[in-house]
């Protein structure tokens, strides 16, 4: 018996999940995505009340169905259409009802980050598990499922303070700086998982999910999406946000930073201020003296007194 300090899907699911296991490990696939799995397919078993080889299409539109986001409705997709492809592989039923699913089309919207009233809920709660969970999502930028799995081990010392390894995607470990405070509290829980689950082992990620949303009224994506959009206002930088978040590539870190039309004024205003500077020949003069180490506080005197001078020339 697969994962038995989880919940346990009917005993008539139990061989051809724990034979789906088993293949998976084989095949390479990481045992944070084959838990994950192995629990939306026991959350199937335990909603359709059905055998496996019983299951229809209209069980699974019905499964699908269940008003979850898109992003878990395609996380449900891949887990269900691994476990009937290998039934029907290995002759446990004749067809793969997953065939006749339509495809969930990724959400390409850009969705607004986490509010400051909802961190302020999080982080005002009555369960310790919330309160670390919003910190660690709002301020390293924490998926779900790497909250879920963090080991009190998994804090570590670096040159100015102390870091986390978070355990990504894919087996893909990253470095995370932590806040003094943030370092604090996990340093302060028992040795172990920092949220054990209700048994043994570690808490899953639907529970992470559900804590949060309970107790701010936000997804757990939110806070994410607020901790790259902070760091990119903060820095400018992209590339950093990405190397913070584990994207494998920029495009997909894009997703994540919400521009307000405050910040587009800002670029607008920075244009103007440029081609204003071209004309009288003084290209960037911030980049100059930024190059010679000039303190930004002298630099931003001197960016404003060469504005004012030219609002001056075109009044007369």
């Amino acid at each position: 018996m697969e994962f038995a300090s989880r919940r346990q899907p009917p005993r008539s699911w139990i061989p051809w999940m724990d034979e789906w296991v088993r293949e998976m490990r084989v095949h390479g696939n990481t045992e944070m995505t084959i838990e994950h799995w192995w629990y939306q397919i026991g959350y199937l078993a335990l909603h359709s009340r059905k055998r496996p080889e019983s299951i229809t299409d209209a069980d699974l539109l019905k499964w699908l169905g269940r008003g979850v986001g898109t992003s878990a409705i395609r996380s449900d997709c891949n887990a269900a259409s691994s476990f009937f492809k290998w039934a029907k592989l290995h002759g446990k039923r004749p067809d793969n009802p997953m065939e006749s699913i339509p495809t969930v089309k990724r959400d390409k919207r850009k969705k607004q980050p986490a509010s400051e009233e909802a961190v302020r809920k999080g982080l005002a709660s009555t369960d310790w598990r919330v309160r670390l969970m919003v910190m660690l999502m709002n301020d390293a930028g924490l998926r779900r499922r790497e909250i879920s799995v963090i080991h009190t081990d998994d804090l570590v010392d670096d040159l100015l303070g102390k870091s986390l390894v978070v355990h990504g995607k894919g087996r893909k470990d990253r470095i995370v700086p932590l806040t003094t405070e943030l370092a604090y509290e996990i340093g302060r829980r028992p040795k172990g998982w920092l949220f054990p689950g209700q048994y043994s082992g570690h808490m899953c990620a639907d529970s992470v999910y559900r804590l949060v949303l309970r107790a701010t009224g936000e997804t757990p994506h939110a806070f994410r999406r607020k901790f790259a959009t902070d760091v990119w206002h903060a820095t400018g930088d992209a590339v950093k946000v990405k190397e913070l978040l584990g994207h494998e590539s920029l495009e997909t870190t894009q997703n994540y930073i919400f521009s307000t039309a405050e910040d587009l004024r800002e670029a607008v205003d920075a244009m103007n201020l440029y081609r204003r500077q071209q004309q009288v020949g003084v290209a960037r003069p911030d980049r100059l003296l930024e190059a010679y180490s000039v303190p930004k506080p002298v630099i931003d005197l001197v960016i404003q007194s060469i504005t004012e001078l030219q609002k001056q020339a075109e009044n007369n």
